[in-house]
């Protein structure tokens, strides 16, 4: 029964725990060359010029391609 508790608890913790990996990430690698500019500041302007790109594989791109990273970010700052 302890077991049916922990895996049922912990289900929704491993949700919460990559989000904030995922944000971890996505910010580290925002704030590498661009110093005033967050995380939260790219996915507001993620979604007002409506880029439909997830945490998930905005980290992904992040970490294994940084150029493709850096065209998505200098296509949401260029179009101001």
């Amino acid at each position: 029964m302890r077991a049916l508790v922990s895996s049922y608890r912990d289900r929704s913790r491993k949700k919460r725990d990559f989000r904030r990996l995922w944000i971890t990430r996505i910010n580290a690698v925002t704030r590498e060359e661009r110093v005033f500019y967050s995380y939260s500041k790219l996915i507001h302007n993620l979604y007002k010029r409506q880029l439909l790109l997830n945490r998930k594989i905005l980290a992904q791109i992040a970490l294994s391609n940084k150029n493709c990273f850096d065209m998505i970010f200098n296509k949401i700052i260029n179009q101001k």
